[in-house]
């Protein structure tokens, strides 16, 4: 019996366990994808092969079998060695492959495909957030995924709902400690790969999250601009290779696109750096290449920033143009300025015995939205993102549109917030049970007040430094 006529047969897994094949719901060059007739569980078998080969994947999957993965990494449960190796994992249902969203369907309006269909902007921004952390996650721990594409990333089919999911685990591998079977999908493979060079490692992997998470944006490939794709199927192979320029490289146009989204309209200038830095000195230099954590974090921010359109309901970013005007980049409709808090760290020097402030440095702002939580995190009271990844969307207060029309800074968790008017004097405490109204310039702290009027210096610290924001 070959392997892609087992439906309807039962496979004994070395725990004993009976999975009983219904039918192939995928396959490729490493072998089938069964699903099972209860529908919870999923059976990969690979293809045979060399005895010795055959037991460096027995191996492999003991090995996969035992380690810890990022919380939405599917991890396996369970082995098969016999008529075929593979492995069993849960059936993630409900969820359809990435590929939907970064491959445009010509069947709709492009407008209807990117804003409609697929969520828009800020679903986006919000998947490649959660994407980039999982891959954060699993970098942490020196693993390399080897084989990051579309096809391997699952999103909820709710476009209301951010889930996301990795598939195909047995890509992962410890960068050259273990033997390399897959080398990648060829449009997300870093040129040193597609070049035979060097073997995947995390820094492959960084430059393949960043293929996707651009895609995910500009709903096209970094190399490909019209050029390439007026040329020959030999230009496109050469692109992925990296032998053309970067399609926002500022100092070359010869490979711009007409085809994808602008990238004012869908980038901000941090993640706009960011793709520079990894698809221009990141090309051939592999350590200039962005870490997955440093777009999370990108990506998390610019979603803060974000509005939907009352007119057209499509999401962009709230930025004036050129004549200070605020214009919906999708239907050109002019909106007014959105209420915003702005985030700040403040130094304070002691010079000569007095708290002197030496500067203030803006960090971020955050744009409420009115059919939203408006969830603050944590990394913008302090950067607890860089040091750990898991905690980074903790929240630490949320502001809420209430029937009266005003914004509601809701402490939920009762974190240390304090609030004071611009015609006031002093910060009172937001306590759990007492949201308060917003106002422009109010004023917020994220330390207890007492301790800003009575920093503590000490005989050796010269200076401190916290965060307070400003609504604007």
């Amino acid at each position: 019996m070959t392997m892609d006529t087992l439906e309807g047969q039962i496979l004994t897994s070395i725990s004993g366990t009976k999975y009983y094949l219904s039918k192939i719901i995928g396959q490729g060059a490493q072998g089938i994808i069964y699903s099972t007739v209860d529908d919870k569980y999923v059976v990969k078998l690979y293809k045979k092969e060399s005895e010795l080969k055959n037991k460096k994947k027995l191996k492999k999957l003991n090995w996969l079998l035992g380690i810890d993965y990022p919380d939405q990494f599917i991890k396996p449960l369970d082995i098969i060695s016999s008529p075929y190796i593979g492995y069993v994992m849960k059936k993630v249902k409900g969820h359809i492959s990435l590929n939907k969203t970064l491959i445009p369907n010509r069947e709709m309006s492009f407008s209807d495909w990117y804003n409609n269909s697929t969520g828009g902007l800020y679903k986006r921004l919000l998947l490649g957030q959660k994407i980039a952390i999982q891959f954060a996650n699993l970098h942490k721990k020196n693993l390399a995924y080897c084989d990051l594409s579309g096809n391997n990333i699952l999103i909820n089919e709710n476009i209301d709902v951010n889930s996301v999911c990795m598939i195909d685990i047995d890509n992962i591998y410890i960068p050259g400690a273990d033997e390399v079977n897959v080398l990648g999908t060829s449009r997300y493979m870093a040129p040193e790969i597609l070049a035979r060079q060097l073997d995947p490692d995390i820094f492959t992997d960084s430059y393949s999250l960043a293929v996707i998470l651009f895609e995910l944006l500009k709903a096209g490939h970094p190399y490909i601009g019209d050029f390439i794709e007026d040329g020959t199927p030999e230009q496109m192979t050469e692109a992925y290779k990296g032998l053309y320029p970067y399609v926002e490289d500022p100092s070359n146009d010869l490979n711009r696109s007409s085809q994808m989204l602008p990238s004012d309209v869908v980038f901000t200038t941090t993640l706009k750096y960011l793709f520079q830095k990894t698809f221009i000195d990141g090309k051939e230099n592999r350590v200039s290449r962005i870490r997955a954590q440093e777009y999370a974090l990108a990506f998390q921010r610019a979603s803060n920033l974000v509005v939907k359109c009352s007119v057209c309901g499509n999401w962009h970013y709230a930025k004036p143009d050129d004549n200070h005007k605020y214009i919906c980049p999708w239907c050109d409709a002019p909106y007014e300025k959105p209420l915003r808090i702005a985030f700040y760290e403040r130094y304070i020097c002691k010079i000569r015995g007095q708290k002197i402030p030496v500067s203030d440095k803006h960090l971020e702002d955050f744009v409420f939205k009115e059919k939203s939580k408006n969830i603050v995190t944590k990394n913008y009271i302090k950067d607890s993102y860089e040091e750990n990844g898991e905690t980074a969307l903790e929240e630490y207060f949320s502001v809420r549109l209430a029937k009266d029309g005003k914004y509601y800074l809701i402490n939920q968790l009762g974190n240390m917030v304090a609030l004071k008017r611009v015609n006031e004097e002093k910060f009172s405490v937001i306590k759990k049970e007492q949201p308060k109204p917003l106002e422009p310039r109010d004023t917020i702290i994220f330390i207890n007040p007492k301790e800003l009027q009575n920093f503590d210096f000490g005989n050796n610290v010269k200076g401190v430094s916290f965060r307070y924001a400003v609504v604007k």
